[in-house]
């Protein structure tokens, strides 16, 4: 209960911040001007999205197979968790359902979601690397500290995925000298956080053993291209006249700023922030920036929820929830 009441009170302080510089109204235009081709061509950007992470999620998953229907429902599950529950605490609902509705053990579940992030990590700065470098003459940035921080990030990247199992033995390493230090080296809480560890490395490791590097990569790089797809169709529906790449540039800037370890309700309030933030660069105005930021949120959210209804309906359809 206090990290929801802390996660609502940051959520509600950084939109009272964004709603002291726009006001309700020109978010209530947006919705009433938007045009229904574009809205429906972002909607199926992101049910191709949702799939291709969702075939994403199958190929890392390396103790059985799992039907393409199934991992598309636990990724909707996911999604819309990712959006509803306080301090990033939706990351772990993927695992949960994983082993709720596919047997698959959390373990393997924690090991596909961090591989998955790691993917999705490298490439976003990879295309925020190349965006920055191509069109420097269109954004306001200073380029060789974008490009060194960027390097230097990727870099970081690809060391925790080739190296994770070293890590993860080097965490449990550092746990039982802590637990040595205050002699509770032996007590069932360290002993179970020592196996949890070692069983995430293993499935780690069986993981990067498929060696279906290109298949995430494509999948991930399909999935990414659907969401710069999304946002560019629903801003046109909003009436923002602006180029794909300035599209990819922008909301690059709010992805990254929505990894940030802030405790708010979902993602509200720090994708808009990072949004703006990279809108700003690309020459919308305050209003602008900050207004459709809010204005394709609400619409994700909106489709992610029909998703997730849909999804639930035919889930109990087929076969109710195992009991927990």
């Amino acid at each position: 209960m206090k990290r929801f009441l802390i996660s609502l009170i940051v959520t509600c302080a950084i939109f009272f911040i964004l709603f002291t510089q726009i006001s309700l109204r020109e978010l209530f235009k947006l919705f009433v001007r938007i045009d229904p081709f574009w809205a429906a061509l972002g909607s199926a950007a992101y049910f191709m999205t949702l799939l291709f992470r969702a075939l994403r999620f199958r190929l890392l998953i390396h103790s059985k197979d799992i039907s393409i229907d199934e991992v598309f429902r636990i990724s909707v599950f996911y999604h819309l968790s990712l959006m509803v529950l306080p301090s990033k605490l939706g990351e772990l609902s993927y695992p949960y359902l994983l082993n709720k509705m596919s047997g698959i053990s959390m373990t393997e579940g924690l090991a596909s979601l961090i591989a998955s992030r790691v993917y999705d990590f490298f490439i976003i700065l990879v295309i925020f690397l190349f965006s920055s470098l191509a069109f420097q003459n269109i954004f306001k940035v200073n380029l060789p500290i974008v490009v060194l921080l960027t390097l230097l990030l990727i870099l970081v990247v690809l060391v925790a995925f080739f190296y994770m199992n070293h890590l993860l033995t080097l965490v449990s390493n550092v746990c039982g000298k802590i637990f040595k230090f205050i002699r509770r080296e032996e007590s069932k809480p360290f002993l179970w956080v020592q196996k949890k560890i070692h069983e995430i490395s293993e499935d780690f490791y069986a993981i990067r053993a498929k060696k279906t590097y290109f298949a995430v990569a494509l999948t991930s790089l399909l999935s990414w291209f659907m969401i710069f797809l999304l946002f560019q169709a629903f801003l046109l529906g909003f009436g923002v006249d602006i180029s794909f790449v300035k599209v990819v540039f922008g909301s690059t800037i709010a992805v990254i700023a929505n990894a940030l370890p802030i405790g708010g309700i979902g993602n509200w309030g720090t994708l808009e922030v990072g949004w703006a933030a990279g809108f700003l660069m690309t020459g919308l105005s305050k209003e602008q920036a900050i207004a459709t930021g809010l204005g394709v949120h609400i619409l994700i959210f909106v489709i992610c929820a029909l998703l997730g209804l849909l999804s639930w309906v035919t889930l109990k359809k087929k076969a109710p929830l195992p009991a927990s």
